[in-house]
């Protein structure tokens, strides 16, 4: 097998609720489901009962969730949400419903990733129509998304006037490729395995379309319909890979990232 480093881990970023911005870290602990503490968290929408996403409710975008401290392997308790008024809110507080419904205008709950078997009486209320089914994860698709620095200043460059932002594209892992900055730079990476730090083996790569979320106002950053734009009229509107954890183990900024072939 062939070996040859293409960059090195420059960001790592968790998103602990869905489609709320997420939080930066030095290191994190990688689990087969992904970035310990990782969309852990989503909000339902509860006239029709669907899973909020922020390209179609894009005020999700004005909410931050992260956890308390730095726990870099499984983290413990529940993330705050910072409010865009300031103040903070935890999922389980009793008020938080109706903050976030108030913010969001749309009467919502807070829900979390369930993994363990219902109970009979849970199983009951469901069959009723009287709760919604849990969900098991709250992926789009696969559980890592991974974007090369080169890619955003080759799009920077195909669009000088727009602001990739790396924030636009919510990955949780951003690989520093450092000069390498002449094209798509993840579609090389696609028949391969990505080695990380000591331990880690990332598979299964596959190229991760875009959405109108990008486009979307946040913290700083305007609304822009060229960032999409262009990643279609580039790349089909692909940027980025998802891909799954083919071995699991602690990453740290600056580790360097080897494609394997």
């Amino acid at each position: 097998m062939a070996r040859q480093q293409i960059g090195t881990v420059g960001a790592l970023c968790r998103y602990p609720i869905k489609s709320m911005r997420g939080e930066s870290l030095d290191e994190a602990w990688i689990t087969e489901r992904g970035i310990a503490g990782d969309r852990v968290w989503a909000v339902r929408e509860l006239e029709r009962g669907g899973i909020m996403s922020a390209r179609t409710f894009p005020r999700l975008l004005d909410l931050r969730a992260g956890y308390e401290g730095e726990p870099a392997s499984h983290p413990t308790g529940h993330p705050r949400i910072e409010l865009p008024g300031g103040g903070t809110i935890l999922p389980d507080d009793p008020e938080a419903p109706a903050i976030l419904s108030g913010l969001l205008r749309r009467r919502v709950s807070l829900e979390q990733v369930r993994t363990e078997r219902l109970s009979p009486a849970e199983l009951d209320s469901i069959m009723r129509g009287e709760a919604y089914p849990p969900h098991r994860d709250f992926f789009d698709e696969e559980v890592l998304h991974l974007v090369a620095t080169g890619t955003l200043a080759f799009m920077r460059a195909l669009q000088p006037g727009s602001d990739f932002d790396a924030r636009r594209f919510r990955a949780n892992v951003y690989v520093d490729t450092g000069a390498d900055a002449d094209g798509f730079i993840e579609d090389r990476w696609l028949d391969g395995v990505l080695a990380i730090g000591e331990q880690v083996r990332i598979v299964g790569l596959r190229p991760a379309i875009r959405c109108a979320m990008t486009t979307h106002p946040q913290a700083g950053l305007p609304h822009d319909a060229n960032i999409l734009r262009t990643a279609w009229q580039y790349h089909q509107a692909y940027v980025g890979v998802f891909a799954a954890v083919g071995a699991p183990g602690r990453i740290r900024l600056n580790d360097p990232v080897v494609l394997v072939t």
